[in-house]
């Protein structure tokens, strides 16, 4: 699933193929202050604003957020690191054209390089959501490296 990160900065988009995962990376890199819609999906998040984020959890997955997280870590924490790395600059187009030239790269040395320029190109904010989000999922990598999250 594709969702739009809405947010007053420039337009991204991020993937997951759950829910859950999804919400959690959402209000992990937008602190709240941002929402997603599925541009292939009707799920969303809503904006956190004031509060209101433990009801919704609950409401949705059973689960605090703070329990989300460690559901997620624990649970599902290939995917959430893949979703925050799916972090990109541009609508589901722009995606077609990014993956393309990704697909053309074996070296992941320069798998990052173009990820990087994609960014660099494209990115016109002081805010740089994709780097938040590529931040949290080099985190998650450690967690995993070192045998779990905590």
């Amino acid at each position: 699933m594709i969702f739009e990160i809405i947010n007053p900065s420039d337009k991204c988009t991020l993937e997951a193929f759950d829910h859950e995962v999804a919400s959690v990376a959402c209000c992990l890199i937008g602190s709240g202050q941002y929402a997603l819609k599925g541009l292939d999906t009707d799920l969303e998040v809503p904006l956190f604003l004031f509060g209101g984020h433990d009801e919704w959890f609950t409401e949705k997955f059973g689960r605090t957020f703070e329990e989300s997280i460690d559901f997620c870590k624990n649970n599902k924490l290939d995917a959430l690191i893949t979703c925050l790395n799916s972090t990109l600059i541009g609508g589901a187009e722009s995606r077609a054209s990014f993956n393309k030239g990704m697909d053309l790269i074996d070296d992941p040395v320069k798998k990052e390089e173009w990820r990087k320029h994609w960014l660099d190109q494209r990115r016109t904010s002081l805010n740089n959501i994709c780097a938040s989000a590529w931040s949290y999922a080099r985190h998650f990598e450690e967690l995993k490296t070192q045998g779990g999250a905590t």
